[in-house]
């Protein structure tokens, strides 16, 4: 009998979160695909955060899926725990991270109870994260909720594949490119099939992001892949309809990762097949080996991915 009492108190204890002193149950929110685990953070302005975090949106990029386009998440039978950040995808200097990074972060004021009870539904924002498509993280530590839900909205962010992970491109089947992006518009459908389980309105998405993230918000506008996926959009700091030097084909660049890393640069084929045994790690680190230009001790990296 006592055995039974201790392990039952400490399920409770583990199923429990001190916010300001007091006691409350971790919220259980039920989707489409499971039940989704979250905890609670706090606003700028004191109001209390459900937040569900590291929520998986495409099967993990590894294996024969590393530098192919994102599969949706298979649904799951038992509690996800959403309590802690994902890693953030390979990318130099920064830690943790992982190829299995492909997550998001949902943050609502909305408790699960009142989604249920008086329908709830509030305008979304999806943030695309900034960092010249080689680096930086939706995570909370860099993207946190604090300031947004301060207002009756829902927040989202996420991760994409950065670097040669997210954006290598042979032209052909071995490397399609673009990865990255299409990142974005798998996690764009999560949102329109989920978001309204946290309180949030599909019918009502709003994307914001600055540079590259505001780049990539200038390019779902004009796709036909993002076509129903959002509703507004803002754009700070960034477009592609300016005149950046970007190639049309960049095959070039798919050997010079190659010879970054060690591996042979004659074909697409030889160049995936030996840069997929390379590690993530290796990959996220060799992007400065891209840079072209020095002036007074100072690097301007082309950004040419």
């Amino acid at each position: 009998m006592r055995r039974s009492f201790i392990l039952l108190f400490s399920v409770y204890v583990c199923c429990v979160l001190f916010v300001n002193g007091e006691a409350k149950n971790l919220p259980l929110t039920s989707t489409k695909l499971g039940v989704i685990k979250g905890n609670y953070l706090e606003s700028r302005l004191k109001r209390t955060i459900y937040a569900y975090r590291g929520i998986r949106y495409a099967e993990a990029p590894v294996g024969n899926l590393r530098f192919q386009p994102p599969v949706p998440v298979k649904s799951w039978d038992t509690i996800y725990d959403a309590t802690k950040d994902g890693a953030a995808c390979p990318q130099p200097g920064f830690q943790p991270t992982s190829e299995d990074c492909l997550f998001l972060n949902v943050y609502t004021t909305v408790s699960p109870e009142n989604i249920q009870q008086d329908n709830v539904t509030r305008p979304v924002i999806v943030y695309i994260h900034a960092g010249g498509f080689y680096s930086v993280t939706g995570r909370s530590d860099w993207a946190g909720p604090e300031y947004m839900l301060d207002q009756d909205v829902v927040f989202v962010t996420l991760n994409y594949r950065l670097g040669a992970l997210g954006f290598i491109s042979t032209g052909d089947k071995f490397a399609p490119g673009n990865l990255g992006l299409k990142d974005q518009v798998l996690a764009l459908k999560w949102v329109k099939d989920n978001v309204i389980y946290f309180g949030g309105d599909p019918n009502c998405v709003t994307l914001y992001g600055y540079s590259m993230g505001s780049a990539s918000i200038s390019l779902h506008l004009i796709s036909p892949m993002s076509r129903g996926l959002f509703h507004r959009a803002i754009l700070s700091s960034g477009s592609e309809y300016g005149n950046w030097p970007i190639p049309r084909h960049q095959f070039n660049l798919a050997q010079k990762q190659a010879r970054l890393v060690g591996c042979p640069d004659d074909s697409s084929q030889n160049i995936i097949s030996c840069l997929k045994n390379i590690s993530a790690e290796s990959l996220g680190n060799s992007f400065f080996g891209f840079k072209v230009l020095y002036i007074f001790n100072k690097t301007i990296s082309m950004l040419q991915i």
